[in-house]
């Protein structure tokens, strides 16, 4: 997990990105509670910079560009 994490640092994405967990199927209420707690962790992270550059090469957005407006023009 650790050698990952660097791995991940190497091409500027937060290791805090990488969660694994092992769960037994009988746990469904703390699955749901680690996907909440993680989704708001990524929210709070921002957007991932791998989608920052896919959005910038389809002309989405322009480099100095803050995030959150290429967020913001994002398709729902």
């Amino acid at each position: 997990m650790q050698q990952l994490k660097r791995k991940l640092q190497t091409v500027n994405i937060s290791p805090e990105r990488l969660h694994f967990y092992n769960l037994s199927a009988a746990e469904g209420p703390r699955w749901a509670e680690i996907c909440s707690e993680f989704s708001k962790k990524i929210i709070a992270l921002g957007p991932s910079p791998i989608w920052i550059a896919l959005k910038r090469k389809q002309g989405a957005g322009t480099p100095g560009e803050p995030a959150a407006e290429i967020v913001e023009g994002q398709e729902q």
